[in-house]
């Protein structure tokens, strides 16, 4: 009899406590949607021109992604020059998301116009008065050369500004899946216990925000501090080089207008815009940079964790560190209790070889998700930065031509040697232009081919079933999804297009320097010829003198 009071009584107590239970659950829901209503209406966003989201400091610090906090010392300066309309919005949640600016967008579209006006304005004022008056137009080739040029570069950064406006959903996507969407698959499908939100959190959309409010510090994929560096002296050198460069141009063409005494308004003023148009272009290469700067990093880090698995034939404690895929060491001894080693040794040993493999098969899986995304991520700059690249190499090799044949030209004893240098000084710009946009391609292509190698090593030393089979899933990924950098898929986006470039600005120049030699040749045969004319002209008149008297 008190026996069956007893079962009564328990039973009586498992359902009190069953229902205490969900009618708490109930009431936190409730909470939580009420909560989440009350953020759906206030629908509370503040746009962010600070670096500073948040008073509180700590909360900053988890919010703020690297990819952001990389993109934050060119804002304003990207900003300025038209070529990022788009602004930072904190959410409630503490993340940043892009938005475009309409006032941005005006002020870009706004720039473009002013100085693609004043350029053709002041083009038309360097030649209204004839080319024999110009300081820079002094031939027939010089003004087709000239024209090319200035063609070039007006295009280039009409394509920058007007492409920022039409791909900045790409633009914002690529930022989303570099900081957000990798860590979000990770996070979700491997993270322990202590990272994922508790049973009773809101559903599925409110747990994402509480997964990636700080998934890059978690995720660890590379150091913000090392991106902001790279950014910040990318940035820097570029734009002061260019700045000096163009204020000695500046100054060597009006020394050119003084010293021949051209009309007053045929100085280095007239191509002022020009000098804009650079830092527009610069600025668009160097986010261009610093957006495949981050895929490269991130491809590094994978691979680091790959060299971990190869190296130690488990999961090291930086890949725990890095993913948060393992349980931690508390966890892992409530979760397998260590028993006497005497009786429980055999059983022990295969329920760790059976963790062990698993832990590699789920490690393998997550690495293979962080490979895809960033493969989309490569596809998503290809789209939204491929016609700039194009119009990019496109005026790097119009330019590669044009600086030498002026400088080969020029250099005949009669100019001054900072002309020539200056000269000289253009050629390092473009082709340091040139490797803004292949060397970060380059590094990122030679990590992805670092990946299928360590894919492959992984292959031959994996003796379980499992692990084979999901490395044999992910080499076929690597074999079907090659990462490649193309510009509107003519070309791809290496070190090899520097040799390609390097062999036609060669072939270039020598034919522009044999048509030069050629209109020589003729202009001196034509100079001879009337001499010679000229002389029969004279003899003739003499003789018939003679023999008139």
């Amino acid at each position: 009899m008190q026996l069956v009071n007893h079962f009564k009584n328990t039973f009586t107590n498992i359902i009190k406590d069953t229902s205490l239970m969900s009618r708490k659950t109930r009431i936190q829901w409730n909470n939580s949607d009420k909560q989440q209503m009350a953020n759906r209406m206030s629908n509370k966003s503040i746009e962010v021109d600070t670096y500073n989201v948040n008073s509180n400091g700590t909360n900053n610090k988890s919010v703020n992604s690297d990819l952001y906090q990389a993109v934050f010392p060119i804002y304003y300066l990207s900003k300025l020059s038209g070529v990022f309309p788009t602004r930072f919005v904190g959410q409630i949640s503490g993340r940043y998301q892009g938005r475009l600016s309409v006032i941005d967008s005006i002020y870009s579209v706004c720039l473009l116009v002013s100085l693609i006006s004043a350029e053709i304005w002041g083009f038309w004022r360097d030649l209204r008065d004839g080319w024999e008056h110009s300081t820079r137009l002094k031939s027939q080739n010089a003004i087709i050369v000239t024209t090319s040029d200035v063609m070039g570069i007006m295009s280039l950064t009409a394509s920058s500004i007007i492409g920022s406006i039409l791909c900045w959903k790409h633009v914002r996507t690529i930022i989303d899946k570099l900081v957000d969407d990798t860590a979000l698959r990770i996070k979700y499908r491997s993270a322990p216990h202590y990272f994922l939100p508790p049973r009773s959190s809101p559903p599925r959309s409110h747990a994402n925000t509480y997964v990636c409010a700080s998934c890059d510090e978690k995720l660890g994929i590379v150091s913000p501090k090392k991106i902001r560096r790279y950014t910040i002296l990318l940035t820097l050198c570029s734009l002061l080089y260019s700045i000096i460069i163009s204020c000695l141009d500046i100054y060597i063409w009006n020394y050119e207008t003084k010293l021949n005494r051209k009309l007053n308004d045929k100085g280095p003023i007239n191509y002022v815009p020009l000098y804009f148009m650079y830092i527009v272009i610069i600025m668009m290469e160097v986010q261009y940079a610093v957006i495949v700067y981050n895929v490269s990093q991130r491809f590094c880090r994978l691979n680091k964790n790959l060299e971990n698995i190869f190296n130690s034939g488990r999961i090291t404690d930086q890949f725990k560190k890095d993913l948060g895929l393992a349980c931690n060491d508390l966890n892992l001894n409530k979760c397998y209790p260590r028993h006497d080693p005497e009786q429980h040794s055999r059983g022990f040993s295969r329920r760790s070889n059976n963790l062990h493999g698993k832990s590699f098969t789920d490690n393998i899986s997550q690495l293979m998700t962080v490979h895809a995304s960033l493969c989309d991520t490569v596809m998503l700059i290809n789209t939204a930065y491929g016609v700039v690249a194009l119009m990019i190499t496109i005026t790097c090799l119009i330019h590669l031509i044009i600086t030498p044949y002026f400088l080969i030209m020029e250099a005949d004893g009669k100019r001054e040697p900072l002309f020539l240098a200056v000269q000289g000084l253009w050629c390092i710009f473009h082709i340091w232009r040139l490797f803004m946009i292949v060397q970060p391609t380059y590094a990122a292509t030679t990590q992805g081919k670092k990946t299928t190698v360590l894919i492959s090593q992984l292959l031959t030393m994996s003796s379980n079933k499992e692990s084979r089979k999901q490395l044999e899933i992910f080499s076929l990924q690597l074999l079907h999804r090659p990462l490649e950098f193309s510009a509107c898929g003519l070309f791809t986006l290496d070190r090899t297009l520097v040799t390609s470039i390097a062999g036609a600005v060669t072939t270039y120049l020598v034919i522009l320097i044999q048509f030069q030699k050629e209109d020589d040749t003729k202009d001196n045969f034509d100079n001879i010829l009337k001499n010679a004319t000229q002389m029969l002209k004279n003899a003739s008149t003499l003789h018939n003198f003679s023999a008139g008297r």
